[in-house]
């Protein structure tokens, strides 16, 4: 398994009132190598909370090498984001604010608090929000309509590969376009110790062991054709056995950061956190459904839940200390 590099994304604050909040002009922060600009976005929102609660409310600027950045941008070694804030009032007299207003560059800061915004959720649940203003939800619907109107399956493979080959296109559009601009060398950076590998966390191997008994029990029932594999429950046992396993791996990934002195991992081990509640509460909730249904799977669906409560204290015990494994 390719291991994953890092990448150095450039930050310059131009208002004075976020240098002086910030204490800097100016930072270079290292992310994963796959990382999206919405995904950097909030990881300095939640970093930098102090912005919130000393300036909002106000606006927030913010351009990616000069360009307004879609959430799902893929970033680069080497990309620079700047950002600037206006008060109320200024924000109505400064034309380079109105020019960003204009692109949708820029966001409301209120007073207290940063929140995550809903649309990670998208990212993750089973069951997206699926409204038109969802950053996720919004453009796959925009690509499924698309291919409607111009008579074709969204789901043929064909369509989807087209979207996926437009989005890369996208990408090395703008990756070609900031190289010209800003003469960027597109390089990994090497000589960086690499998080281990997932079969190297006892916790891990534990909670994919699980899964693929679950994945044996779902097998058995659709082949013994029984009904409660096309129950709702059955749904989310199917989607969060991967969803958590996922995310477990993530959390001891974010704990190995934490001790590595990189800073990327404090705020990512915060929403895994919640994340990992979350499909805790979804796994236990169905396997319970699944087992008052009086399957002949009842026996194994009880054991599959005894074995899911005992790697959740694990999990709590692991993650909340400095072992990691």
């Amino acid at each position: 398994m390719a291991k994953k590099k890092l990448i150095r994304i450039k930050a310059t604050y131009l208002s004075k009132d976020l240098q002086q909040i910030l204490g800097k002009k100016k930072e270079v922060f290292q992310v994963p190598q796959g990382f999206r600009s919405g995904d950097f976005f909030d990881f300095l929102q939640e970093r930098y909370q102090e912005i919130f609660k000393k300036f909002g409310p106000g606006y927030l600027g913010f351009v990616l090498n000069g360009q307004k950045p879609h959430v799902l941008t893929l970033l680069k070694d080497g990309d620079h984001y700047k950002f600037i804030t206006w008060t109320a009032k200024e924000i109505l007299e400064d034309e380079f604010a109105k020019h960003l207003k204009e692109k949708g560059a820029i966001i409301e800061l209120p007073k207290g608090k940063f929140k995550m915004p809903k649309w990670m959720g998208c990212t993750w649940r089973r069951v997206a929000c699926g409204k038109d203003d969802c950053l996720i939800c919004g453009r796959i619907k925009r690509d499924r309509q698309k291919h409607i109107e111009q008579g074709e399956d969204p789901d043929d493979m064909k369509s989807v590969f087209e979207d996926v080959d437009r989005n890369f296109k996208e990408v090395l559009k703008m990756i070609k376009k900031d190289c010209e601009t800003y003469g960027i060398e597109l390089t990994n950076i090497e000589n960086i110790k690499e998080p281990p590998e997932p079969e190297e966390f006892p916790l891990y191997r534990e909670i994919d062991d699980w899964r693929d008994k679950v994945i044996a029990l779902l097998g058995e029932a659709y082949e013994t054709e029984e009904l409660w594999v096309e129950t709702e429950a059955a749904a989310d046992l199917s989607w969060y056995k991967d969803t958590i396993a996922a995310k477990i791996y993530r959390q001891l990934i974010n704990k190995w950061h934490i001790e590595q002195g990189d800073e990327y991992g404090d705020f990512d081990y915060k929403y895994t956190k919640y994340v990992l509640g979350e499909c805790l509460k979804i796994l236990k909730k169905s396997l319970n459904e699944l087992i008052l249904l009086q399957s002949l799977q009842k026996a194994d669906l009880i054991v599959t839940l005894a074995r899911l409560l005992e790697i959740e204290k694990k999990i709590l015990k692991t993650l909340d200390s400095q072992n990691l494994g």
